[in-house]
């Protein structure tokens, strides 16, 4: 899948990692980039009218406030039909609870992928 021509949002709480992965994005041909640093600012950004709904969304799990899985139940719930990818540092056990739960909320998830984001890693989820 190319990334040149769709719409990349990034979830993830800490600057330093959130950084890293739009720079790994990037690097891959991603041009539309979103960012937000929790899942209440990731939806105020959908919710602003601003931008197109992403095409991609890479979320990390442990975050403050509205966590990534509770994030993307809503996404779901809105019909944003964005493919996901989990990117977390979270153990197996929690990862693959939160796979379970994110498909029976109807979110097309694409896969998991354990911190740090790699290139590789994000490429052999989204091939």
């Amino acid at each position: 899948m190319s990334l040149r021509d769709r719409t990349v949002l990034v979830v993830e709480d800490h600057d330093f990692q959130r950084q890293t992965m739009l720079q790994i994005l990037a690097n891959l041909g991603a041009d539309r980039l979103l960012e937000a640093a929790d899942g209440a600012g990731a939806l105020a950004r959908l919710d602003d009218g601003s931008g197109e709904a992403p095409d991609v969304v890479l979320c990390d799990l442990d975050m403050p406030g509205i966590d990534g899985v509770a994030f993307l139940r809503e996404l779901a719930g809105r019909g944003i039909d964005a493919e996901v990818v989990i990117v977390s540092g979270l153990d197996g056990a929690r990862l693959a609870a939160a796979e379970e739960q994110a498909r029976a909320a109807g979110v097309r998830l694409r896969g998991t992928i354990s911190k740090p984001l790699t290139a590789r890693r994000l490429l052999s989820v989204l091939e």
